[in-house]
C-alpha cells in the first residue's frame, strides 16, 4: 500500500481546526487556534508562480480531481492537504507537464496516507483504477517517494482550509447574529459552501502568491460583505489575527472575485 507516514505527535495533542458545531464554542481554547495554524503555515511556505509553460494545466487537472466521485469518502482535509501540497511543489520544483496529473494525484494518496484511518486508506491499485488509470504502482511510489524527499516529509502543515474553518467560526462566537444570516441557519452546511469555493481558487496559478491564510480570509470577506451591513468589524479582528494587511487582502480578493466567476 505504499509508505505509511509518521504522524507527529502534534497531530493528537493539537487539533487541525475547532470542530464544535454540535455544542457550545470555547472562546479560550478557538483564541489559540489562528496562532498554531500561523506557525504551521509559515514554515514551509513559498509564494510565487509555477513555470509559465503548465499554467494552462494546472487548473484543469485540479478541476478535474476535484469533479471525480469520492468514491474512498476522503475528507475534505485531505483533499484539501492534496491541493496545499501540490501548490507547494509547483512553486519550488520544476514539473514536466506530462507529471503533472501523477504529482496531484500522489499528493492526494498521501494527504489520505497522512490524515484519514489507516482502514479508509484504499490499496494502490483500487486508488490508481479510479484516480489515474494510466499509472504502475511502481511509478506512484517513485513520485511519492520523490515528493516526500523534497518536502523533508513533512506535510503537517497548516492548510487553507483550517483557516477558513477557524475564521469562521471566530466570526460565529464574536457576532452570533450572524447565524440567524446563514443557509438553513447551520454553520457546518456554511463552511461546506465556503469550502467549494475556497477550493475552486486554489485550482488558480494566480493564487498561488498568496498564503492560505489569506485566500480563507478573503473567501469570509466576501461572504461578510454579502451577509451583513456591518461587515467591516469582524474582518477588522480577522486581519488582524491573521497578520494580513488590508492590501494584501484587496489584491487577493480581486483575483478571487474573478476566479469565483467561473464557478
Amino acid at each position: 500500500p505504499g509508505p505509511q507516514l509518521p504522524r507527529p505527535p502534534l497531530q493528537a495533542s493539537t487539533p487541525r481546526v475547532p470542530c464544535e458545531w454540535g455544542r457550545p464554542l470555547d472562546e479560550s481554547r478557538l483564541a489559540a487556534h489562528p496562532q498554531l495554524a500561523l506557525g504551521r503555515e509559515a514554515r514551509p511556505w513559498r509564494g510565487g508562480q509555477p513555470q509559465a509553460e503548465i499554467c494552462h494545466k494546472v487548473q484543469e487537472i485540479v478541476l478535474s480531481l476535484l469533479g471525480l466521485k469520492n468514491i474512498f469518502n476522503f475528507s475534505q482535509i485531505t483533499f484539501n492537504l492534496a491541493l496545499t501540497t501540490f501548490s507547494r511543489l509547483l512553486v519550488s520544483v520544476k514539473i514536466r507537464e506530462r507529471l503533472l496529473h501523477c504529482v496531484m494525484i500522489t499528493c492526494l494518496r498521501l494527504a489520505a496516507t497522512f490524515n484519514e484511518e489507516e482502514e479508509l486508506i484504499p490499496r494502490i491499485k483500487d486508488f490508481i483504477k479510479h484516480y489515474g488509470s494510466g499509472y504502475t504502482p511502481g511509478e506512484l511510489l517513485r513520485v511519492e517517494l520523490a515528493i516526500l524527499d523534497r518536502l523533508h516529509w513533512d506535510l503537517y502543515i497548516g492548510i487553507p482550509l483550517d483557516f477558513l474553518t477557524i475564521f469562521h467560526a471566530l466570526v460565529v462566537l464574536g457576532w452570533p447574529h450572524v447565524v440567524e444570516l446563514l443557509p438553513q441557519r447551520n454553520p457546518s452546511l456554511h463552511v461546506a459552501s465556503l469550502t467549494r469555493q475556497l477550493q475552486h481558487c486554489m485550482a488558480g496559478h494566480q493564487l498561488l502568491q498568496f498564503k492560505g491564510s489569506t485566500l480563507a480570509l478573503v473567501i469570509i470577506t466576501l461572504e461578510l460583505e454579502r451577509l451583513m451591513p456591518d461587515w467591516c468589524t469582524p474582518i477588522s479582528d480577522l486581519l488582524k489575527k491573521a497578520q494580513v494587511s488590508s492590501e494584501q487582502l484587496s489584491h487577493c480578493k480581486e483575483l478571487v472575485k474573478q476566479h469565483l466567476r467561473s464557478l
